[in-house]
């Protein structure tokens, strides 16, 4: 499926992700491993004890340098041979899991599911998640449950906000949020790799058992922007950009920033599905 975007469109829409091959290349892993490690090295120590189950959880807001890779060429085309030719962009982290360190917990990114929408096959939300080195299950690959993000899951009604404190610093290491998971499947992939994944999909991260560091950039896009019910729009276009991004990347970022003209009144956030997200093969309705 290498270079099969139909077909990668179809596994994104029924699976909830697809895997985007070699998009990054050396020149630009080699400037973005040396900007994660600066990014990490700044950090205090409570911010990886906060941290804990993710490893780190840093905004790429904090280097204005990050603008090229939300811009990427190649990043767009690879979205545009998808058939989303005109993203829109919203946030990103440098999410890096030291050596020996325990699991990501299981969760789910939606914040719509207030509206209908959230219920379709319909592309939201998605994230880009662009692995610096090769992963695997024994240096803290992904794992996700293909599938999760239109049928719900036992997790759906288990865990608690993926959002909160509790489970980035692993308070109770037994809890069922840092468990395998029935249904779910590893996605290894190479450095210069980039999963493409629904913001409803449940996903979660090996620990990482290695000797070195395990580092993703994850951004934020919404694909299809213009095809999102206004409210929902209306919502996204509430935040501005940073001071230091406007005036160093406004060139970069402007076409890719959120905008909406209406005056529907933007929608209220919601982090969890409701009744309307039904059972899927893991848990049939009783």
């Amino acid at each position: 499926m290498n270079g099969d975007y139909p077909a990668k469109r179809q596994q994104l829409e029924s699976d909830g992700f697809c895997i985007l091959e070699n998009i990054i290349d050396a020149q630009m892993l080699a400037q973005l491993r040396s900007i994660t490690d600066m990014m990490l090295a700044r950090q205090e120590a409570a911010h990886f004890a906060e941290n804990r189950s993710q490893g780190s959880l840093i905004s790429v807001f904090d280097e204005p340098v990050m603008a090229t890779l939300v811009a990427y060429p190649p990043i767009l085309a690879a979205l545009a041979k998808l058939g989303f030719a005109e993203p829109k962009w919203s946030s990103g982290f440098v999410i890096s899991k030291p050596a020996a360190s325990p699991p990501l917990f299981w969760h789910q990114d939606a914040r719509f599911w207030d509206d209908p929408v959230s219920y379709t096959p319909q592309i939201i939300q998605c994230f880009l998640m662009i692995y610096l080195v090769d992963t695997s299950p024994e240096n803290g690959c992904l794992r996700l449950i293909p599938g999760s993000h239109l049928r719900r899951h036992p997790l759906h009604d288990a865990l608690p906000d993926a959002h909160g404190e509790t489970l980035g610093r692993m308070d109770n290491p037994a809890h069922l949020a840092y468990q395998r998971a029935e249904g779910e499947i590893d996605v290894p992939v190479k450095a210069g790799d980039v999963i493409m994944g629904s913001a409803r999909l449940l996903h979660a991260a090996h620990g990482n058992r290695s000797p070195q560091r395990r580092t993703n950039i994850t951004l934020w896009y919404y694909p299809a922007f213009d095809e999102l019910p206004e409210g929902i729009r209306a919502f996204l276009a509430e935040r501005e950009l940073p001071p230091n991004w406007r005036e160093q990347n406004r060139d970069l970022i402007e076409a890719l920033w959120p905008r909406y003209q209406g005056d529907t009144k933007p929608i209220r956030q919601n982090r969890s599905p409701g009744p309307a997200l039904k059972r899927g093969a893991w848990a049939p309705d009783r």
